[in-house]
């Protein structure tokens, strides 16, 4: 069987950024992601860059069931995973009760559901040949409470428990679990979300730096990454500040960032 590194959310941002560290070590490459026309995208330049073999599967991760049949089809090609980054997710902000809630479980499913699917079903494989590599990309946002972005906080706080948890477990196995948890960075992350015109300010950085930031971690099998220092210093804050002002902190960085969502022009 033929040996690849599957990479989800990659036709763009952080995922994408991972596609070419890879593609430049010569990994042979299985790149996922429900936009098919960027993926082809990715493919195209991919391979006009470097020599690795390229794999697109178009799937919506969000979808229950998802991670399973992701397994069977790369099953029925005889391809076994080395290496996996579960790096696809999106944000729903706004008022807990007043956010669509069919994007809310749409999120839930994709973070916690299908990325604990996929960190399972690999997990076991690569154990019973007592090698691989998993990397779930977080957010320092798993670090504490997030109004008016409850329900991404709330499930990245899960992925980055379980992460570190099943990290752990597998100590000595010849298997690694690494949790990266970027700041917020220059990607189509915001756009999505709602936030065509975001605040980057001087706290933000690139793709590119904290896909290779994730990617020396994952090399070195750490149990978790957060790249740059202000970040790790805003990860901490819950610590060094009374747990309803560090919540309140996160509240304003919402609020600074989507005033226009919040109070749009009429």
């Amino acid at each position: 069987m033929n040996s690849y590194c599957l990479i989800t959310g990659a036709a763009s941002g952080i995922g994408l950024e991972f596609a070419k560290l890879l593609a430049r070590e010569d990994h042979q490459l299985i790149l996922v992601d429900k936009n098919m026309e960027q993926l082809m995208i990715a493919k195209q330049k991919l391979e006009h860059q470097f020599h690795s073999e390229i794999l697109i599967l178009n799937y919506d991760l969000s979808q229950q069931g998802v991670a399973e049949k992701i397994f069977k089809d790369l099953e029925d090609r005889l391809i076994k995973i080395n290496i996996l980054i579960n790096n696809a997710g999106f944000g729903v902000f706004g008022y807990f009760h007043e956010a669509n809630w069919e994007k809310q479980l749409e999120l839930l499913r994709l973070t916690i559901e299908t990325n604990t699917h996929l960190l399972r079903i690999f997990l076991k494989d690569m154990l019973t040949r007592n090698s691989g590599r998993i990397l779930n990309v977080t957010s320092i946002a798993a670090f504490q409470p997030g109004p008016l972005m409850a329900v991404y906080y709330a499930s990245k706080a899960y992925l980055l428990s379980l992460s570190r948890a099943i990290s752990n477990e597998v100590k000595g196995t010849g298997v690694s679990v690494t949790t990266l948890c970027p700041g917020m960075t220059r990607t189509n992350f915001q756009s999505f979300n709602g936030n065509p015109n975001p605040k980057y300010g001087l706290f933000c950085t690139t793709a590119e730096h904290v896909a290779a930031f994730g990617y020396k971690a994952l090399m070195k099998s750490k149990s978790i990454a957060i790249p740059c220092f202000y970040n790790r210093v805003i990860a901490n804050i819950h610590r060094l500040l009374p747990f309803d002002t560090a919540t309140q902190f996160s509240r304003k960085l919402q609020e600074r960032n989507r005033e226009n969502l919040l109070n749009p022009v009429n």
